[in-house]
C-alpha cells in the first residue's frame, strides 16, 4: 500500500519539489482507517525514485521514511521523466532499501500500489522478494513491443489471469520505459484509497495518488484507465476487460 508521483516534461526539471511532495505523502498521505498508524508517518516504510538520465534509467531507493530521511533532500537530479514512491508495507520485516519501489529490470522501471496474490505472490514468498518485482519480470518477458496498445493487451492478459495474480487488491502502476512513461489505475477494492489523479499542463503532465497542490485541474483516473504520460497531452485508453 503506497503513494506515488510521476511526471513527464518537455524539458528536464528539478526533482526536488516532487521529492518534497513525496515526503508530504509519506507523512500524511491518505490511509485507510483499519490500518495501523506507525511512527514516521502514514507511509513510512521506505521510498524510491526512478528517472531518465540520457539513455539510462536510474533508481535511488531507501528503507527510511521519506519524511525524515536525510538522503532525500540531498538528491540533486534534473530529468524529464520521473517516478516517486513511498510505502506502507504489509510486512514490516521487508522494510529495507532492497524492497523499496521502483524496481528495475532490463529496459523497465516499475512502481506499484497494491498486492498481488496467486502464482506471483507464491513465487515472491518462495524467493523472499517483492510480488511487484516478480510481476515486473513477467511483464518484461511479455511486453516486447513497447507501445501503449501492446501494453494494454499484456496487462489485460496478466490481470485477468486469476491463477497468476489471484485476488489482488489493486494494480496501480507507474512504468518507465526509456523515454515513455505509462500509468495504470486498476483496483478491485478500497476505491477511495487506490486513487490516481492527472494534471496536464503545457509542456508537462503529472500523476499522483493524491493532488499535490491546490489546482482545480486535477482529474481522477477511471478504473482500468491506462495512460501514456506525455507532456501536456497524455494519451489514454482503457483495459479491454474489467478485473
Amino acid at each position: 500500500m503506497c503513494r506515488m508521483i510521476a511526471y513527464a516534461s518537455e524539458e528536464p526539471l528539478d526533482v526536488a519539489p516532487y521529492l518534497a511532495s513525496l515526503a508530504d505523502l509519506s507523512r500524511c498521505g491518505n490511509l485507510l482507517e483499519r490500518w495501523e498508524r506507525r511512527p514516521g508517518g502514514n507511509h513510512p516504510d521506505g521510498w524510491g525514485m526512478a528517472y531518465r538520465h540520457g539513455d539510462e534509467t536510474r533508481i535511488v531507493r531507501s528503507g527510511k521514511p521519506a519524511g525524515a530521511d536525510p538522503l532525500l533532500p540531498d538528491v540533486r537530479v534534473r530529468t524529464d521523466r520521473f517516478i516517486g514512491h513511498v510505502r506502507y508495507a504489509s510486512n514490516t520485516a521487508t522494510v529495507n532499501a532492497g524492497n523499496a519501489h521502483p524496481f528495475l529490470a532490463p529496459g523497465l522501471a516499475l512502481a506499484h500500489n497494491g498486492t498481488f496474490k496467486g502464482k506471483i505472490g507464491e513465487e515472491a514468498d518462495g524467493r523472499n522478494v517483492s510480488d511487484t518485482l516478480v510481476f515486473l519480470e513477467r511483464l518484461t518477458d511479455l511486453w516486447r513491443e513497447r507501445t501503449l496498445p501492446r501494453l494494454s493487451e499484456v496487462l489485460t492478459q496478466m490481470l485477468c489471469d486469476r491463477t497468476l495474480v489471484g485476488g489482488y487488491s489493486a494494480a496501480n502502476l507507474l512504468i518507465l520505459s526509456g523515454g515513455s512513461l505509462f500509468v495504470l489505475r486498476n483496483y478491485r477494492k478500497d476505491e477511495d484509497y487506490y486513487t490516481l489523479y492527472l494534471r496536464a499542463m503545457p509542456g508537462q503532465a503529472v500523476v499522483a495518488s493524491e493532488p499535490i497542490d491546490d489546482s482545480s485541474d486535477w482529474r481522477p483516473l477511471g478504473n482500468g484507465e491506462l495512460l501514456e504520460l506525455r507532456p501536456g497531452v497524455p494519451q489514454s485508453v482503457f483495459l479491454t476487460a474489467t478485473v
